[in-house]
């Protein structure tokens, strides 16, 4: 006899499965919500290079955006007139739209930012921000005026026995 530990999620995943397969054969096409856009993220000395699969989207169907050292990347895939190309029996790679948040681990040079197309891979260059490189700083001797010589006030006595009271 096989034991196994009661999952409550067990069931909600068993009619997600059972709902995706009802409109699968009903509408003849899978419903695809937003997807996290994989991407690969290399580094060096002077950048961040950022490569992303967009398969099938346009340079015009990609929004790129950075704020505060997090970088956005944002697909939007425009609905296709089927009344040009035919109506589907089923469609499994319709993909609308896709996005990803990295934060970038230190200051970027947000105005320098490029990004470009080939072959259905995006990729963005963000360059580094360079950090303040340490600089020597010269000492040099402080010039100081020769010292004065403050003469000291005269003492002006008084004679003795005058203005004394003598007696």
């Amino acid at each position: 006899m096989l034991v196994s530990r009661f999952n409550p999620w067990n069931d909600l995943l068993s009619l997600q499965g059972q709902t995706e397969r009802f409109f699968n054969e009903a509408f003849g096409q899978t419903v695809v919500p937003v997807q996290a856009l994989p991407l690969d993220i290399r580094q060096t000395q002077d950048a961040f290079y950022i490569e992303a699969s967009v398969p099938g989207f346009r340079p015009e169907d990609v929004e790129i955006t950075v704020d505060e050292n997090v970088l956005m990347i944002r697909g939007i895939r425009p609905p296709e007139d089927e009344s040009v190309r035919g109506s589907y029996v089923q469609r499994e790679r319709q993909l609308s739209s896709v996005h990803r948040h990295v934060h970038l681990p230190v200051r970027v040079k947000a105005e320098e930012i490029t990004a470009s197309f080939d072959n259905g891979i995006l990729t963005v260059m963000v360059p580094r921000e360079q950090k303040a490189q340490p600089q020597r700083i010269s000492v040099t001797m402080a010039r100081v005026a020769e010292p004065k010589v403050i003469e000291e006030p005269k003492v002006i006595e008084a004679p003795v026995g005058a203005g004394s009271v003598a007696g």
